[in-house]
């Protein structure tokens, strides 16, 4: 699925996931709920589209998201690591409010569908985010003799590979998701 290049990047950031996606389930339910209507309010933007254009408009967001993640990996890492961060404390707190509504396993169900093709994809494309940026580091203090071009070029053959399929997979799920929804 992955080569072992982003092999420890991957580690860290799924650490990284894990524990921010902890930290949301602890939110205070004022601002727990807050932020949930405002999810809401995005998503509700999105019930007003058809089947076809939804789909594309979702796949649009996530792939512009991922590819973002990727590219501005070269900053060191830091927008990757932030981005997994902050998507593992969003699904948190989805998770600890709608576990309140309907119970954990309902809840556990309702975040399935994004935990198994949208989460590994955002994974797998910071994980290459992070190596990039560790190769930048890496390059500047003399110790990397390829060139940056060649590991973008690389880190975006695998994207291809990878990601962007996964990305199309999660987004008719989603789709199909919210044209369930009454």
């Amino acid at each position: 699925m992955f080569d072992r290049t982003i092999k420890p990047y991957l580690l860290i950031l799924a650490l990284i996931f894990a524990a921010s996606f902890v930290a949301g389930t602890f939110v205070p339910s004022p601002i727990r709920r807050q932020m949930v209507e405002m999810f809401e309010a995005m998503a509700g933007d999105y019930r007003e589209l058809s089947g076809g254009v939804l789909f594309f408009n979702i796949l649009a967001q996530n792939v512009m998201a991922t590819m973002f993640v990727v590219l501005f990996g070269v900053i060191v890492g830091i927008i990757p690591t932030f981005a997994v961060g902050s998507n593992g404390f969003g699904l948190g707190i989805l998770y600890r409010q709608a576990s309140e509504t309907s119970g954990y396993a309902k809840a556990a169900l309702n975040v399935l569908p994004h935990g198994v093709f949208e989460i590994p994809a955002l994974l797998i494309a910071a994980s290459y985010g992070l190596w990039l940026g560790v190769m930048v580091v890496r390059r500047v203090r003399g110790r990397e003799g390829t060139s940056l071009n060649t590991h973008m070029g690389h880190a975006f053959r695998r994207y291809f590979a990878v990601v962007f399929p996964l990305l199309v997979v999660a987004a008719a799920i989603e789709t199909a998701l919210i044209l369930r929804q009454p």
